[in-house]
């Protein structure tokens, strides 16, 4: 989606300069074409590294070096802003646009105690534009385990991906190209979680890696909610806050299998619970139905196996 002519990601990015030289010397078969190609990657991955220097906080290890992994993913946007050669040596200046604030939320240390996934990597499936079938399948892996919304192995129920690309060629009055790229998580036939991400950058394969990347931290997002011992109780028209507040303490005290409920999320006219505990969707909502509280009366509107549940006060 564009806005005023500029991508949205564009306009979240944050310009940062990175330098690179190669000389063409470096191989057996010398080539000033080949060592701009190096100093090109060299400078987009030392802006990388610039840009994960500016994270406060802890840092994951592991997320770092999946991010530098990744680095094309990461760089896809940039523009020149010096070049020169001798013959051999040949030196890049440029100015890459970086998500930082997805950055950061990529590579800080997660916060231990939070449950295990629902679910557990299954097949992964992709068009044939979005790359070769490895390349695809590694990149599911590494955004989704890495971000701990799915697990690699054990006994959850398998979550299968399928993901479709579109490439949209170039953006008109910039050097951007474009693409559309639509990931959908399935469990046992259900959709479990969806999205459809546009990516922008210099090439029509850069633009690539960029959408992918992105859809799948988008999904991983979505997915990361998904809690083994946790229900998201979603409560519609919770005004006023009070019940809220006294439907969160007659759980903690009088629903037998709920250990702790914290406020997860508000979104307009919904507030989502985080209800930890031995209980499913379901029985929590036999339970909420049996609940007598003076003053409070509520009604099941839906629920999605395992782990969502809505309901509505009265």
């Amino acid at each position: 989606m564009l806005a005023w002519g500029i991508p949205r990601a564009e306009l979240l990015a944050a310009p940062i300069r990175g330098a690179g030289t190669a000389k063409a010397s470096e191989t057996k078969e010398p080539s000033l074409t080949r060592a701009r190609a190096r100093a090109l990657r060299r400078a987009r991955r030392s802006a990388l590294e610039q840009a994960l220097g500016q994270v406060e906080g802890p840092v994951d290890k592991a997320a770092r070096k999946s991010v530098l992994d990744a680095d094309e993913a990461w760089t896809g946007a940039y523009r020149i802003l010096s070049e020169t050669s001798d013959g051999d040596e040949v030196r890049l200046e440029l100015e890459v646009e970086i998500d930082l604030v997805r950055l950061a939320k990529r590579v800080h240390v997660r916060a231990a105690g939070k449950g295990t996934p629902m679910f557990r990597l299954g097949d992964v499936g992709s068009a044939e534009a979005c790359g070769e079938a490895e390349a695809v399948v590694a990149a599911v892996r590494d955004e989704l385990a890495g971000q701990g919304a799915v697990a690699l192995d054990g006994k959850a129920e398998a979550l299968d991906v399928a993901l479709d690309c579109q490439s949209l060629g170039p953006v008109q009055h910039t050097y951007l190209h474009a693409v559309r790229v639509q990931v959908m998580a399935t469990a046992e036939g259900r959709t479990v979680a969806e999205r459809v991400t546009a990516g922008f950058a210099n090439g029509p394969g850069e633009a690539m890696a960029v959408g992918l990347h992105q859809a799948l931290g988008e999904l991983a997002e979505q997915l990361a909610d998904r809690r083994r011992g946790h229900v998201r109780l979603r409560v519609r028209a919770p005004l006023p806050s009070v019940r809220v507040r006294r439907l969160e303490t007659a759980m903690r005290n009088s629903v037998l299998g709920v250990d702790a409920v914290e406020l997860s999320a508000i979104e307009r006219g919904l507030v989502e619970l985080r209800v930890s505990g031995e209980l499913s969707a379901e029985a929590l909502a036999r339970r909420l139905e049996a609940l007598s509280v003076p003053g409070l009366s509520l009604s099941v509107i839906d629920v999605e196996p395992p782990d969502v549940l809505t309901i509505a006060f009265e």
